[in-house]
């Protein structure tokens, strides 16, 4: 009798166990449920600015297990590197570095994918180190589920960036971006002549007008000729593809410079001197856009706009570099060649964009970095 009274017990005792155990493995399901869903409302915000929204929803994802979190790579040419949460180990074969943790462990503690696409190499890394059982598992599911939805963003902008770069969508949406660049020379010019007050300053401003009349007469028509032929290059400065080889002349850097900075009425501090063979108009769609911005900007805050441009050669490169430190740099400097960034009030963001692409497509390269609070912008032509 003894012995049917123990095994009762026991019964009862494993019965109440598996009945706890059920009942908190249901409540972690639901907790964690509840978390997911928080995690894929986050997909039309991953669409719109995707490292922004994993730095701003950094609780979420610690709260699904992925306290450790980075990615590293390049964004639209720029380097990029952001950690949330404790440093994760690097792998044993990951930059020559030796780690005294076992391979198969750390695997099973780090989840990683890498993302290629034409302007962005991304690789994101989740260390789950610390996690048991149930809550490793719910974590290994919640890295897959944000993995496919970082692919889904990345996929979603490169095909709504190659339809807005195809040949009618250029004619749409590059040709309007340099429209409103030729709009804003026209504001420019009639501030100038309404702030004369003499008529000595309205000679000296009809002489610029008149000296620039040429370089704003062939934007004009070469804005013409793509509005009434879309298969023609939309554009000075979209990206296009070209019907056979770009025609090279004989540039004098210094001369297509300080027309181009007296077009924006942008004073330049010139430094160095350099001809080369290269593309006038990828030269004038990185000129334009470069002090077009200058311009612009300086005048809605309130500032000189002046810009030193340095040019430097060596046997391989000729090198522009536009510096602007007191033109203050109001977005991260990895969004200033991405398209549909904004730099200001009245800037729709594929200028610098465009810009890039135009040298690119020309052999050349743009790309900026930091210059204290301003910027510098470095174009390289090769030789």
């Amino acid at each position: 009798m003894t012995d049917l009274y123990d095994a009762a017990v026991a019964l009862v005792v494993a019965g109440s166990s598996v009945g706890l155990t059920l009942f908190w493995l249901r409540h972690l399901s639901r907790q964690h449920r509840g978390r997911m869903d928080q995690l894929l409302a986050l997909r039309e915000s991953l669409h719109d600015d995707l490292l922004g929204t994993l730095v701003l929803h950094q609780k979420t994802l610690a709260d699904l297990g992925l306290r450790s979190l980075d990615w590293r790579g390049n964004w639209y040419g720029s380097p990029v590197f952001t950690r949330l949460g404790a440093k994760i180990p690097l792998r044993p074969h990951e930059g020559g570095a030796r780690l005294s943790f076992d391979a198969e462990r750390i695997s099973d503690r780090i989840l990683h994918q890498r993302f290629d696409y034409d302007d962005i190499s991304l690789e994101f890394r989740i260390g789950l180190k610390g996690l048991r059982g149930e809550r490793h598992l719910f974590a290994v599911q919640a890295s897959e589920v944000l993995f496919a939805m970082i692919q889904g963003a990345l996929a979603a902008r490169q095909l709504a960036l190659v339809a807005a770069s195809s040949q009618r969508a250029r004619v749409g949406v590059f040709l309007q971006h340099d429209m409103r660049n030729l709009a804003q020379w026209v504001q420019l010019v009639a501030e100038d002549f309404g702030s004369a007050e003499s008529d000595a300053e309205l000679l000296t401003r009809a002489k610029r007008l008149k000296k620039n009349a040429a370089h704003a007469t062939q934007r004009a028509e070469r804005m013409s000729q793509a509005l009434l032929n879309p298969a023609w290059q939309a554009s000075v400065s979209a990206p296009l593809e070209m019907h056979g080889a770009a025609e090279l002349e004989l540039l004098d850097l210094p001369e297509h410079i300080r027309q181009a900075a007296e077009l924006h009425q942008v004073e330049i501090d010139l430094a160095g001197s350099a001809r080369v063979e290269w593309d006038s108009h990828a030269l004038a769609a990185v000129l334009d856009n470069v002090l077009g911005n200058v311009s612009s900007l300086s005048r809605e805050r309130m500032l000189p706009a002046s810009c030193r441009i340095v040019i430097k050669q060596d046997a391989q490169n000729t090198l522009v570099s536009m510096e602007t430190k007191h033109l203050r740099l109001e977005i991260p400097l990895e969004k200033l060649f991405e398209p549909w960034s904004s730099s200001g009030s009245v800037n729709k963001g594929l200028g610098m964009y465009q810009a890039r692409k135009q040298a690119q497509a020309a052999g050349g390269e743009l790309f900026a970095e930091t210059l204290g609070t301003g910027l510098r912008v470095m174009l390289s032509i090769p030789l």
